[in-house]
């Protein structure tokens, strides 16, 4: 059998692993903290410190730049089905360079546009190809793939990288634009892409534990396991009794179709789609809504930093609590907390409003990115995780993508970001009335990892267990 990471199969096994020993699933989370430190140029706020500058050297207005954005979530949430499977089958490993290369080039690019047109295409159509093969879709799925036990404190490290990004990147940002110009910051995203991406995914990514002889959280093989996530939400019967003999635990297997017919797909999607709305139209107009406030660009570059100091520092503790979705109120909190931040917004004005604000708005978003993660993988397991949780991206993405225009629609027609706060604080209310109702889905069947091929493959199926 050919091992996911390309090479031949001698016919031996690694060594498993055994408990105390480092567990080789960290260095997935390391090669995902760097990916995310590169994905910093396709975050919505970061985009939106070049609205001035590119309305005073081409004239577009602040909907025309945002709709770049939207672009880039369409094309987002239309290539996630490509993707999902291949993640599935290839693993992160093959699509983390590909994406890098693209992206970077794609960043380059951006600084030869001279018309609007050009700038869809380039930024947001080639780059958001890129960021989707090494964006959150790939490094969730692989760092999902290598724990359950600990996936919430895995994914919030991971994600530390983005955060992490937005303290260092935004301000040299608003340096680099004010003393040297727009594509001279468009270069050095590219450089970053290449750097911190190709070589650490090529080198340490792996798709699965059981390629290499280990098990999800460097468990020891022959020890008794508590049943998989998928069995901890609220009324779900365990996936399969495990038994001291045996060295794998059947974890569920979906097919798309399946997971399509739930409604706990539905729900998952719709909530955090709603939610994705409201999070990407803010995100991209947050530079300009506190540039109109009146303040100087030191302060609007202290403000967004402010935020992702936050974002970083609280990840690790959001990890923590992200293990415990079972439980109603968690899967709530990120949108109470991203509700509470556009009432401070609304206030905003005042400096000692503008920084709470950001603040709790910034726990909001760093606990919506773990949670969602986590509930997608505890609902359906991590075997077919690519293909059911890229066809959550199409419905996410799909709504997201239509956030930047509204926001910036209302803006410049109204004159003011306050009435889409108001109408973004609503759509968090309402997930998170909704995501309360989650209920967890029956698996179809089950499947012992150990016996999938290297390549996806199936396995040992087994039928559904009588509950």
């Amino acid at each position: 059998m050919e091992r996911a990471d390309g090479e031949g199969d001698s016919g031996e096994r690694p060594p498993r692993q055994r408990r105390g020993r480092y567990f080789y699933g960290w260095n997935i989370v390391g090669a995902s903290f760097m990916a995310h430190l590169a994905y910093a140029e396709q975050f919505s706020s970061t985009l939106g410190l070049f609205f001035r500058p590119f309305t005073a050297e081409f004239g577009w207005n602040r909907t025309q730049i945002a709709t770049v954005q939207t672009i880039s979530r369409v094309v987002e949430a239309g290539t996630a089905p490509l993707i999902g499977p291949l993640v599935d089958r290839f693993g992160a490993r093959t699509l983390l360079p590909i994406g890098a290369l693209i992206a970077g080039t794609a960043l380059v690019g951006v600084t030869f546009v001279d018309s609007l047109w050009q700038f869809y295409v380039v930024r947001g159509l080639v780059a958001a190809i890129g960021f989707t093969l090494m964006g959150n879709l790939v490094t969730s799925v692989a760092i999902n793939n290598w724990f359950i036990r600990m996936r919430g404190r895995a994914l919030a490290i991971s994600n530390t990288g983005s955060s992490i990004s937005n303290v260092v990147m935004i301000p040299v940002a608003v340096y680099v634009i004010a003393e040297h110009g727009w594509r001279e910051m468009f270069w050095i995203f590219a450089i970053l892409t290449w750097i911190v991406v190709l070589a650490p995914s090529t080198i340490l990514i792996r798709r699965r534990p059981e390629d290499m002889g280990l098990r999800p959280d460097g468990e020891q093989p022959d020890a008794p396991q508590d049943p998989p996530p998928t069995a901890l939400l609220p009324g779900q019967q365990p996936a399969a009794q495990q038994d001291a003999s045996r060295q794998a635990t059947p974890e569920p297997l979906w097919t798309r179709k399946e997971a399509l017919r739930v409604p706990a797909f539905w729900l998952i999607a719709g909530c955090f789609a709603i939610s994705s709305l409201a999070f990407q139209g803010i995100n991209i107009s947050l530079a300009p809504y506190v540039q109109d406030l009146g303040y100087e660009e030191a302060l609007v570059a202290a403000a967004l930093t402010t935020r992702a100091v936050v974002m970083a520092v609280t990840l690790p503790a959001v990890g923590l609590v992200a293990e415990r979705a079972s439980i109603g109120p968690v899967r709530a909190l990120p949108f109470v907390l991203q509700s509470v931040g556009c009432v401070l917004f609304l206030f905003a004005d005042e400096v000692y409003f503008l920084f709470p604000a950001l603040i709790v708005y910034g726990m909001g978003i760093t606990s919506l990115g773990v949670t969602q993660e986590v509930l997608w993988a505890n609902s359906f397991g991590r075997l077919s995780l690519g293909s059911i949780r890229s066809m959550g991206f199409v419905v996410t993405f799909g709504f997201g993508a239509t956030g930047p225009i509204i926001m910036n629609l209302i803006h410049d027609y109204l004159g003011s970001y306050r009435p889409a706060f108001l109408i973004f604080l609503v759509f968090f209310v309402v997930s998170a009335v909704l995501i309360l109702f989650l209920r967890p889905p029956q698996p179809p069947r089950y499947v012992d990892a150990e016996q999938m091929g290297a390549r996806g493959g199936p396995g040992t199926l087994q039928s559904r267990p009588e509950v």
